[in-house]
């Protein structure tokens, strides 16, 4: 009996800290037991729809693995799924997180390869974006979809072509706003700045109040503050400073011109000297003047011809791309040589209408050059003869080119 105590009390002794070393780790609880399940088990049936080349089912079976648990190997395959099913959007930034992050035995370098490879595909396709955000934590919109959910200060997008808006809030701050047009292929920076709104003074002392009233009317403490005060505009462009203009601007333009049609359609050259004002950023009404002459005689004959105009337009802009309706009151002068004919010079008025487009490219915040050629309908043509012969007999017509450098305010 003693030996078989001293056994017992020694087994219990030398063999406890061995149980305790083999314990098995503390289990799951229910709901991770269960998502862990649910996470297998969906990863099980993507890989079996993939295997049986049903594509679509398959990508739907890792977007639900996924949604449990934000696992690279799983996102990299639900990547390169969605590039062979033509959602290059959807696929970059998975297929990004994937190469970044899945790493390990159980990536093979065959898979990873079509991970690099599937990713060239969608970025090729769409447009990558890098934007910085001035404070942590704020919340940034993409055409009114919240990105960025973790509030970094720097992350990327990948956006399909075309015009969209990036749209960053927080309290107590202004909103800033990025109206930019993503480029297939294209890589893109923004930075999107947000201004404190302005403070209030503190409130007077009461003493400060009451000697008030004596002399006037007090401010009622409870009335909100003044509207022009709180509707202020976001700041466009996301640069401090760089706020959305309002109100009339105009601009000041001068250049050379050519035109066709003036007694010939050889070109006669000139200048014009003109001004504009801007209601709105979208349209402007002008006036110019301008004045050519022919550099050589009409048809070869010792006959000169000029004209002086002036142009009423009112224009419709669109980024770059400007488009006017015109109204033209001009004199056409015609004058032959006398040692060759009777000295004579004929003079006449055209009035006419017609339509102009042209480009226009901003050289900062004060200077601009813009290029637009004109056609011009006029009340009349000109028809000159020599004798029997007509030299000219030309229609109501008026083309003109011009570039123009201008000074904007």
């Amino acid at each position: 009996m003693l030996r078989s105590g001293l056994v017992i009390a020694a087994f219990l002794v030398l063999g406890a800290p061995a149980l305790a070393e083999e314990a098995p780790p503390p289990s799951l609880s229910a709901d991770e037991a269960v998502q862990a399940a649910q996470f297998t088990a969906l990863v099980a049936k993507a890989e079996r729809e993939r295997a049986a080349g049903k594509l679509p089912e398959a990508a739907m079976a890792y977007a639900e693995a996924f949604k449990i648990k934000e696992d690279p190997i799983v996102g990299g395959r639900l990547g390169a799924l969605l590039v062979e099913l033509r959602k290059p959007t959807q696929a970059a930034d998975l297929l990004l997180d994937a190469i970044e992050r899945g790493r390990g035995p159980e990536v093979s370098p065959q898979e990873r390869h079509a991970w690099l490879t599937a990713y060239d595909v969608a970025i090729s396709q769409v447009c990558r974006v890098e934007v910085t955000v001035s404070e942590p934590h704020s919340h940034v919109t993409l055409d009114g979809v919240p990105k960025n959910r973790q509030g970094h200060t720097g992350f990327i997008l990948f956006v399909p072509p075309g015009e969209h808006e990036l749209r960053a809030a927080l309290k107590g701050f202004e909103d800033a706003v990025i109206d930019f047009k993503a480029i297939k292929g294209g890589t893109l920076r923004y930075t999107l700045a947000l201004r404190p709104l302005p403070s209030f003074a503190p409130l007077d002392p009461p003493e400060r109040l009451l000697r008030r009233r004596e002399s006037g009317p007090a401010t009622n403490l409870d009335e909100p503050p003044d509207d022009e005060l709180t509707r202020r505009e976001p700041i466009r462009g996301g640069v401090v400073g760089d706020e959305k203009k309002r109100g009339i601007g105009g601009s000041i333009n001068a250049g050379p011109v050519v035109l066709f049609g003036v007694a010939s359609w050889q070109p006669a050259v000139g200048a014009v000297l003109g001004g504009s004002l801007r209601p709105n950023e979208i349209v402007s009404i002008g006036i110019e003047g301008r004045a050519a002459w022919l550099p050589s005689g009409v048809a070869g004959e010792p006959i000169s011809a000029m004209t002086v105009g002036g142009i009423l337009s009112a224009c419709l802009h669109y980024r770059f791309l400007v488009g006017c309706a015109l109204g033209h009151v001009g004199a056409t002068n015609v004058s032959a040589d006398g040692a060759s004919y009777e000295e004579e010079s004929v003079s006449f008025i055209q009035p006419g209408m017609g339509g102009r487009v042209g480009a226009r490219l901003s050289l900062g915040r004060s200077f601009s050059v813009q290029a637009a050629v004109d056609l011009l309908g006029l009340s009349r043509g000109m028809k000159i003869v020599v004798g029997q012969t007509v030299l000219v007999d030309q229609p109501p017509l008026m083309i003109g080119a011009q570039v123009t450098g201008g000074w904007e305010f």
